[in-house]
């Protein structure tokens, strides 16, 4: 035989068996057999969510919203955590139609975050110039980067997945991973306190910061990578048994990694303006603590306190200087206008005045000042 007769022959018999199951299934149903094929099942879906997202979906009816369609859904359970501390941290399912191997929550999640709120350009310029400057992306322009090209993104829903723990022996290579907006601060989307709250339990400092909606889940990699259950209550209480072992396996898996790749000490590097590292910015420098902010405005000459007037309220910080003005900043979160002291000094790098104010609420990261 030659190939070309073994592809017809492989083509026939591929023809023949279409043939047969279409045949078989047409004789069924002429019977009163019912018969669900998975086209079936797909059409039925969207003819019940009425073309609305299933994650969407679910999250709608929870909420309240009309119940005629709310039957039980049955699949895997995952979390979403809202960043409003005053809503609940409740279940979400995974149908077990869209079940399968590998991790299949990123694409279930992302029509949520999919949105019509823009970028903030000079946020998406400031990011991209601090990724571009270091790291595999050194060197590579980050003009390249449309706000453009990025509203596009965000308008289709765009996913990443932060690991709270990493699979591994001690955890039966069971791993738990926040889903989140990709573009959240880019999108200035509102800080989540529970989910950093819940890396630091996870042994993070300090910890990351998530913005706006997320949501977690747990993925098994052995023998076969598939979503597992995570359950509201059992798996997001700060004294579950995952959570309490997630700090030493977190630091298991990092010294693994640093021998991997030749790295020793390696920690988590700090965010703008922590560590006693200054924050640049146009007319002015800041730092952070957990507990406050410190902006430092440098001068060419002595300051004279007497032209110093400082405004606050707690999301504005207003400063001149002899009827001028240095600073009117929208700030990033609110601010104890009570906790505000300002004082003027010099020193080997020149005149200074630094402006302390404390933040509300204490523990909170601040990305950058500025709202």
């Amino acid at each position: 035989l030659t190939a070309a007769s073994l592809t017809a022959a492989s083509l026939t018999a591929a023809s023949l068996t279409v043939e047969t199951a279409e045949s078989r299934l047409e004789y069924l149903k002429s019977r009163g057999v019912e018969v669900e094929t998975v086209e079936d099942r797909r059409a039925m879906n969207e003819e019940r969510t009425g073309g609305v997202a299933e994650v969407v979906r679910q999250l709608m009816n929870t909420a309240g919203c009309s119940k005629e369609t709310d039957e039980k859904v049955e699949g895997t359970e995952f979390a979403f955590v809202p960043h409003d501390t005053s809503k609940p941290i409740r279940s979400v399912f995974l149908p077990s139609v869209a079940a399968g191997s590998g991790d299949k929550l990123p694409a279930f999640v992302k029509p949520y975050f999919a949105d019509s709120n823009a970028i903030d350009v000079n946020l998406l310029n400031e990011q991209a110039t601090k990724q571009f400057s270091s790291g595999q992306l050194k060197g590579m322009d980050p003009s390249n980067i449309s706000a453009s090209a990025m509203n596009r993104v965000a308008a289709q829903g765009s996913v990443e997945t932060f690991p709270l723990v990493h699979p591994g022996e001690t955890n039966k290579f069971c791993g738990v991973y926040i889903y989140l907006d990709e573009v959240g601060l880019l999108k200035k989307l509102p800080p989540n306190l529970r989910a950093s709250q819940i890396a630091t339990s996870c042994g993070y400092a300090p910890p990351p910061n998530f913005y706006g909606d997320i949501f977690i889940g747990r993925v098994q990699t052995k023998p076969v990578m598939s979503n597992v259950d995570f359950k509201v209550g059992e798996d997001t209480d700060p004294g579950s048994v995952w959570m309490r072992r997630a700090v030493q396996e977190n630091v298991d898996w990092q010294q693994e990694m640093n021998k991997v790749t030749n790295r020793t000490g390696e920690l988590q590097p700090n965010k703008d303006g922590e560590g006693g590292v200054a924050k640049e910015e146009e007319g002015y420098s800041w730092t952070q603590d957990g507990e406050e902010v410190e902006i430092v405005i440098s001068f060419k000459e002595p300051v004279d306190k007497k032209k110093v007037k400082v405004k606050c309220k707690p999301k504005t910080l207003n400063v001149t200087y002899g009827g001028e003005q240095k600073l009117d900043l929208q700030l990033y979160a609110a601010i104890d206008v009570d906790g505000m002291a300002w004082t003027c000094g010099s020193d080997a790098a020149g005149h200074m005045l630094t402006i302390t104010v404390e933040k509300a609420e204490e523990g909170v990261s601040w990305p950058r000042v500025t709202k």
